[in-house]
């Protein structure tokens, strides 16, 4: 049994009908490479049930302590149903992309089970008529809560559940899986009374420890330094309440391209020219509607860091950076140079928050206060008259660049999925798997009734910057 991270802690709380804190991954499957050029739904459950033993998370559930006094805690699940999580669909007739990106959007509406593990995977059948792919693939969309989730575990389940060849042989476990006995709420109790004790004495340290740094970083950072435009962001069509709906769309670009482009402006990053095809693509779709701001958007951008892991805690080890887009600028060259020096100055002055301060915060935060602060923060946002804190959330992950197999099946594509937050209704996810881009986009329905058309403003803007 282990207690859930404050970090993590938030997440859960920030969980609600409209903003369901999950991430997902697309990935389409061409099924001509199993053994019998076919792969039926029993055999992805018996290889997923086999291999399961190799991500702990995955069999693990949350037990909360009593009236909420204190962090829940991670247990193995004694109940765990393998079918529960494996679902089974098939899109109808043609089976166009279209249909395809509607049932993503549906399955990804919808929030998680928090008294089971929190994941699910849907296998979708039926993808017979999309433009670039084979008759007869099929895709597995697959949720994991944000609580559970990181860069390292997602990389650890593309290894556990695939192979690097389509012959490899399933092998169910030596031994069997143990379980947790759920704990009874006397010891939750127990357990709560003594960390209520403990936290008190880490208050002084942790005030001590950031008050002066923090408040001197935030003076210079937000009030001096124009290279973070956190809170400085205008209001524009993404920014407002969110509905539980949602609309879910997909591009591709040969990666070899997006290098080509990388050695075009100096000191640019791979994640630099993702992000100036995204400031493109929004500058298009919003100067289409007459929306377009005459300040520039802005954008939340994680980087990562790999410091040292505190004892079995699963941190996310990020600091985040509130850069510019430039989407003011209609020439896509001169925009594309501006962020690229831009997001330099970003990484060097923003980076102050990092994994380490947003994970101290956090345990300032008793467990029943976390959902007090939560609310009050998004009020206090709704309240302010001058915009969103932020426009767009901008996410990029390295995937392998080999092919891989999932029960004889190669994978062709993948296509990943970020959480909404309040008043933030547009995510970019960019995932790169063997020698190609993927740029998906996840977006409230109410705030882009028309994702193809966003799609060929991504599509546009690249273009553009190739040329």
């Amino acid at each position: 049994m282990r207690q859930v991270s404050p970090q993590d802690n938030l997440f859960l709380h920030m969980e609600s009908s409209t903003t369901p804190m999950h991430v997902g991954l697309l990935c389409i499957y061409h099924q001509e490479t199993a053994d019998g050029g076919q792969v039926r739904f029993k055999d992805i459950i018996r290889n997923t049930l086999s291999r399961i033993h190799k991500v702990p998370a995955m069999r693990q559930r949350l037990v909360s302590t009593p009236l909420q006094l204190d962090y829940p805690y991670w247990i193995d699940d004694p109940n765990f149903d393998i079918e529960f999580h494996i679902r089974h669909i098939a899109l109808p007739k043609p089976g166009d992309w279209r249909q395809l990106c509607i049932q993503v959007a549906r399955i990804n509406s919808r929030p998680l089970d928090v008294n089971r593990p929190l994941w699910e995977v849907t296998v979708i059948e039926g993808l017979d008529n999309i433009e670039g792919l084979p008759p007869g693939c099929f895709a597995i969309f697959g949720k994991m809560h944000r609580a559970i989730f990181d860069r390292n575990l997602g990389g650890q389940i593309l290894a556990a559940f695939h192979d690097l060849s389509a012959d490899a042989k399933i092998s169910m476990p030596e031994y069997p899986l143990t379980v947790d006995r759920i704990p009874t709420e006397l010891e939750l109790l127990s357990r709560a009374t003594v960390n209520r004790v403990k936290i008190l004495g880490s208050y002084a340290n942790i005030a001590s420890k950031y008050a002066w740094p923090a408040a001197k970083k935030i003076y210079q950072v937000l009030c001096k330094s124009k290279s973070c435009s956190f809170g400085r962001a205008p209001t524009t069509r993404f920014n407002h309440e969110l509905s539980p709906h949602r609309v879910f769309a997909g591009t591709s670009f040969a990666l070899e391209d997006i290098h080509e482009l990388k050695a075009m402006y100096e000191g640019a990053r791979f994640n630099d020219i993702v992000t100036a095809i995204v400031a493109g693509a929004l500058h298009r779709y919003l100067y289409s509607k007459n929306e377009l701001p005459d300040h520039s958007l802005t954008a939340m951008i994680p980087i990562l860091q790999k410091p040292e892991q505190r004892a079995e805690e699963r941190l996310h080890h990020f600091a985040y950076v509130f850069p510019r887009l430039f989407t003011e600028i209609k020439n896509d060259i001169k925009r594309t140079e501006r962020l690229v020096e831009h997001l330099a100055r970003s990484r060097k002055q923003s980076g102050w928050l990092d994994w380490e301060i947003t994970d101290d915060a956090a345990r300032l935060f008793p467990n029943t206060l976390a959902d007090i602060f939560l609310k009050g923060s998004t009020i206090y946002q709704k309240a302010r008259h001058k915009g969103p804190f932020f426009n767009t959330f901008i996410s990029s992950m390295a995937g392998p660049h080999i092919p891989l197999y999932h029960t004889g099946a190669q994978l062709l594509s993948c296509y990943g999925t970020d959480s909404l937050y309040s008043n933030i209704g547009l995510a970019h996810n960019a995932f790169s798997y063997n020698g190609t881009l993927h740029i998906a986009i996840n977006c409230c329905r109410n705030m882009m009734p028309d994702p193809d058309c966003y799609i060929d403003c991504l599509n546009d803007s690249f273009v553009s910057l190739a040329k």
